[in-house]
């Protein structure tokens, strides 16, 4: 009978403790989600400086590599930001100050629909004032919000301020990492679980890459084509595109709005060459740059795509549609491993 109880107290061991485990990551999750943002925004750093680290550690040790690694897009970053930050001001404050003239563009192309449609005995002044009336409303607030905005995407950055760390001893002490963490599982599922590992690591690092790489380029080729094209705000557009370009095919619609409106202000002409414009940086992506950069590295249907970036924005918002893809892409990776 004692046996019986000992072995009873046994089992139930693991359930206890697996109780306690949920109690506290429910008691001190503010704290495990910084700490997972950090780990996060660590390895996607190491991700990047992957490549150059790996071809530093033929002629120096992996501490230097890695030094110097992080040295180089550490320069690289300060110098981009240095080059872009002061025209990035000037141009934003363009912006706004043609946000009425856009307002009041609008405003007069509802008003010749309204006349048109008040012709054919169709009256839609309720529906124009309470449009307008939500448009301005929703625009003041997007406003008054700005600064609070900055404020706490300036608190987010400064808590991931480990991020570089956690980089660079993940970048230098991966092999010893890796053999540890290894030697933590049972040695019957070691091998699959090795496997779906180096998978994971594999698909999501390649997809980090090549969609930052894919990103810079279509920002880069947006902003010079809509400079040639004479709109104003053309860097702020460039940057927005690259930015959306994470998002695929929803993204790019939604940053190509604020840039034919913003070109509408010159003329319909001017609006038609920087449609034109990010029509042919769209196709270039989609047929050339996509397939080099990338180079595979996802291969989902656009459906799984979609439905990806659909479940990730109703669970996360807009983080959400930027992590979809990469959560895809890395569970994607797991099951190959463990198939294997």
């Amino acid at each position: 009978m004692e046996q019986e109880r000992r072995i009873g107290r046994a089992g139930m061991l693991p359930w206890v403790a697996a109780a306690l485990a949920a109690l506290a990551a429910f008691l001190l999750r503010r704290v495990l989600s910084a700490l997972l943002w950090q780990l996060l925004a660590g390895y996607a750093l190491m991700a990047l400086a992957l490549p150059l680290c790996r071809l530093l550690e033929k002629r120096f040790s992996p501490t230097a590599a890695a030094s110097l690694s992080f040295a180089g897009l550490t320069v690289l970053g300060l110098g981009v930001l240095l080059l872009l930050i002061p025209p990035l001001i000037r141009q934003l404050r363009q912006v706004s100050d043609m946000f009425p003239a856009v307002v009041a563009w609008g405003q007069g192309v509802w008003s010749r629909v309204q006349a048109l449609l008040r012709e054919k005995g169709i009256d839609l002044t309720p529906v124009r004032d309470g449009l307008f009336a939500q448009l301005t409303q929703r625009a003041g607030a997007v406003m008054s919000g700005a600064a609070q905005a900055a404020g706490q995407a300036v608190q987010s950055v400064s808590k991931l301020f480990l991020a570089p760390l956690l980089a660079f001893y993940l970048l230098r002490d991966r092999r010893r990492i890796a053999s540890s963490l290894t030697l933590l599982l049972p040695v019957r599922h070691r091998a699959r679980a090795v496997r779906a590992a180096r998978e994971m690591r594999r698909e999501t690092a390649n997809f980090l890459r090549g969609q930052l790489l894919l990103s810079a380029f279509v920002g880069v080729l947006t902003a010079v084509g809509l400079l040639l094209t004479g709109t104003q705000g053309w860097l702020v557009l460039g940057l927005l595109m690259g930015v959306m370009e994470l998002v695929p095919y929803i993204g790019p619609v939604i940053a190509g709005i604020p840039a034919v409106l913003l070109a509408l202000q010159g003329g319909m002409a001017r609006a038609l060459w920087a449609l034109g414009v990010l029509v042919a940086v769209q196709q270039l992506e989609g047929g050339l740059l996509s397939p080099r950069l990338l180079s595979g590295a996802t291969k989902l249907h656009p459906v799984w795509v979609l439905l990806a970036i659909s479940a990730g924005g109703m669970l996360g918002g807009a983080m959400g549609m930027l992590l979809a893809l990469p959560v895809v892409v890395s569970l994607r990776g797991a099951l190959r491993g463990l198939r294997e």
